[in-house]
C-alpha cells in the first residue's frame, strides 16, 4: 500500500506533476514490487543448481548458452514454480489494495452497492469470486507443479 501511495503521490511534490492516472500509477507500483520478487526467485534458482550441472555439460561439450537453456534453466524452472505460484496469488489479492488511491475494483463496487441498498449480498458474492478465482490459480499451478514433477533434484 504504502508503495502505491509513493508511485502516485511523490512525483506531484517532487516535479510538480503527479502521474496522469491513477491506474498507471497502480500497474507501476505492482510492476517494481512484484519485479523484485520475482527476479529474487529466479536468482536463487538458479543459484540453487550444484555447480557439477554446468560441470556435466561441459563434458558433453556444450556452450554456456546450451548448458543455461538444456540444462540448468529445465531444473530452474521445476524448483521456482511452488514460489511464483504463491506470488501470482499474492499479486491477485493485492489488487484490492489500489483503493487506496480510489481506483474502482471490484471490492470498492460491491462496497458501494453494498452502502447504497443497505445490503451484504455483494460484499459476499466479492469473497466468493476471490475464492473461486484463487482456487483456480492454486489447482492450475498445482497441476504444472504435477506435470514437472519428473525432474527430482
Amino acid at each position: 500500500m504504502l508503495q502505491i501511495f509513493i508511485v502516485f503521490y511523490v512525483p506531484g511534490f517532487i516535479f510538480g506533476s503527479p502521474i496522469s492516472s491513477r491506474i498507471n500509477a497502480a500497474i507501476i507500483a505492482f510492476s517494481i514490487n512484484y519485479a523484485c520478487y520475482f527476479s529474487e526467485i529466479f536468482r536463487g534458482g538458479i543459484e540453487s543448481i550444484s555447480h557439477s550441472q554446468y560441470e556435466a555439460g561441459q563434458v558433453l561439450g556444450m556452450t554456456k548458452p546450451q548448458i543455461f537453456f538444456r540444462v540448468v534453466l529445465l531444473q530452474v524452472i521445476k524448483r521456482i514454480t511452488a514460489p511464483m505460484s504463491n506470488e501470482v496469488i499474492t499479486l491477485v489479492k493485492d489488487t484490492a489494495l489500489a483503493r487506496v488511491i480510489m481506483i474502482v475494483e471490484i471490492i470498492r463496487v460491491a462496497e458501494t452497492f453494498a452502502a447504497t441498498r443497505a445490503i451484504i449480498w455483494p460484499l459476499f458474492y466479492t469473497g466468493a469470486f476471490y475464492l473461486v478465482f484463487v482456487g483456480i490459480l492454486t489447482l492450475t499451478f498445482g497441476y504444472i507443479e504435477k506435470k514437472l514433477s519428473f525432474f527430482r533434484a
